[in-house]
């Protein structure tokens, strides 16, 4: 049986590129962290988990693919 015709879904999350709103240092987020995430040089929240997508702190720069 053939399924050529069945197309694979893409997924929903990835990985981003966050700029800090402080330091302005960047860091590579997960889209849908479900822990909170520090800046690494000075300790500014950048994500927090609301139960499906973070709310990202920051400036995104783009995708991190």
């Amino acid at each position: 049986m053939k399924k050529d015709h069945i197309e694979i879904p893409k997924p929903a999350s990835k990985f981003q590129k966050v700029n800090c709103n402080e330091c302005g240092e960047l860091q590579v987020v997960y889209s849908h962290a479900s822990t909170q995430i520090a800046c690494n040089s000075c300790g500014n929240t950048i994500s927090e988990p609301t139960g499906s997508k973070a709310q990202l702190n920051g400036k995104i720069s783009g995708s991190a693919e």
